[in-house]
């Protein structure tokens, strides 16, 4: 089996959709619930207007919520990764900026609350891109069995587990390194 016909699989390109959809709408959700809070975060990363981050702050979060619904259904998963890879983007963006002005204090706003922004929040922020594009490709055409279902269950959960463990490396990075100073 070549590297594109396991790239290309119906049972990886499910499971990144539902993983990225999953992931995708959990951050939003975080970010919904405790909307002033995000607000907040937007703001301290000092690239908006106050007035504007009032306005930017829900539709950002409105915006990736629906990535992550979109991503789920197979009708609608290239619009998912169109609004998923646009608020990765913008999100990013912000980062690589802040981090760029020497600016690097600043919580993420990502949804998991205490984790500072960092080059390797950029990384982790590729890698969901990448998960992302990969969501909404042309899977290979074959028919999937039980097992596959199983399969992609499994995969799910790997990467679910996969993002958890990336995202307490990165929360804990800093207090690391202050704790070394």
């Amino acid at each position: 089996m070549n590297p594109a016909q396991v790239l290309f699989d119906p049972v990886v390109i499910h499971a990144a959709a539902a993983a990225m959809g999953i992931i995708l709408i959990t951050g939003a959700l975080a970010k919904l619930r405790d909307l002033e809070l995000f607000r907040y975060a937007v703001d301290n990363y000092g690239l908006l207007d106050s007035r504007v981050t009032a306005v930017f702050a829900p539709i950002f979060a409105l915006g990736e919520l629906l990535a992550g619904i979109a991503l789920i259904f197979d009708s609608s998963r290239v619009l998912g990764m169109l609004l998923g890879l646009t608020t990765m983007a913008l999100a990013t963006g912000a980062v690589v900026i802040s981090l760029l002005q020497g600016r690097n204090r600043i919580e993420c706003g990502c949804g998991s609350g205490g984790q500072r922004i960092s080059w390797g929040l950029v990384l982790r922020n590729l890698g969901l891109s990448a998960a992302i594009a990969l969501a909404a490709a042309d899977e290979l055409p074959r028919q999937l069995g039980a097992v596959d279902y199983f399969s992609v269950a499994g995969a799910i959960l790997a990467l679910l587990a996969l993002y958890a463990c990336a995202n307490q490396l990165l929360a804990n990075h800093p207090l690391l390194k202050e704790l070394q100073s």
